[in-house]
């Protein structure tokens, strides 16, 4: 099987706002700690290929200069794409669009805010291919690597099934964020919702119109709802490091920030 992993990064100001993140690191350090920590998981994949691309919506040269040292330890190869427009919008229809277009069997379009555990990605991947085994799936199936918070809100709470694999459960939902593990099918076959989201998301702002929002919920989560299975773990294999909003009670960011987001500790190459 080969995957492919498809990351913007940018380190200048958060599209949500100044309020700081629950890890509050400047977004440099942030994004090179998760980036190594997508590396350290990657490298724990036996017999897959595994292709990394980079895009880069106009960053610092130090993060830049970085990426090297950073892939350095990886086992997989990877390139960098500097995208010439700037901003989110275009950053995200590029992802949304190389996802599409990748001839991968699964791709992983993930954003750089996301702090993996070690396991996450050799997890994801023989889960899904176990519960597309097991369960006989009719439809599609996307993978959201982070057990929200906020979908245990109980106006917010969706009815979903619960799977089981030998390593955790596994909820359905109908929330992501752009981060999301499935086939490139599912973007060529609901191009013109991916399109939309991309183009025109625009995060809420207080006295804005909330019919006027596009954001996932109106999106793509209608995809999850609808057409395309989408599951997470329990617990998260993945922290998205935003507020507090966000923050997974039962994990200890602090120490999954300390264990995995320095990548030179882990100088031993699995292969």
């Amino acid at each position: 099987m080969k995957l492919e992993i498809i990351l913007r990064i940018h380190d200048g100001k958060n599209i949500h706002g100044d309020n700081p993140r629950y890890i509050d690191v400047p977004k440099k350090d942030l994004i090179i700690g998760c980036l190594s920590s997508l590396i350290i998981s990657a490298n724990l994949v036996k017999n897959h290929l595994i292709h990394f691309i980079i895009l880069d919506d106009h960053s610092t040269p130090q993060l830049i200069s970085s990426l090297n040292s950073i892939f350095s330890y990886s086992n997989h190869s990877w390139e960098l794409i500097h995208l010439q427009e700037k901003g989110f919008n275009h950053s995200g229809y590029m992802q949304f669009l190389t996802c599409m277009n990748s001839d991968a069997d699964l791709v992983y379009s993930v954003e750089d805010d996301y702090l993996h555990s070690q396991n996450a990605i050799p997890e994801m991947i023989f889960s899904y291919q176990y519960l597309k085994s097991q369960y006989k799936f009719r439809k599609e199936l996307c993978i959201f690597p982070f057990d929200n918070p906020e979908d245990y809100v109980p106006h917010q709470m969706y009815p979903g099934r619960v799977f089981r694999t030998p390593t955790r459960h596994w909820r359905e939902g109908i929330w992501t964020t752009f981060t999301m593990m499935t086939t490139p099918k599912v973007f060529r076959d609901y191009w013109g919702i991916f399109e939309k989201l991309a183009l025109q998301y625009k995060p809420f702002a207080p006295g804005e119109n909330p019919e006027n929002l596009v954001d996932e919920g109106n999106t793509i989560g209608e995809i999850w709802k609808n057409d395309v299975i989408r599951i997470n773990p329990i617990p998260s294999l993945a922290l998205h490091v935003q507020f507090e909003e966000q923050r997974d009670p039962h994990i200890n960011h602090l120490d999954w920030w300390n264990k995995y987001s320095r990548i030179h500790k882990f100088k031993v190459k699995y292969v």
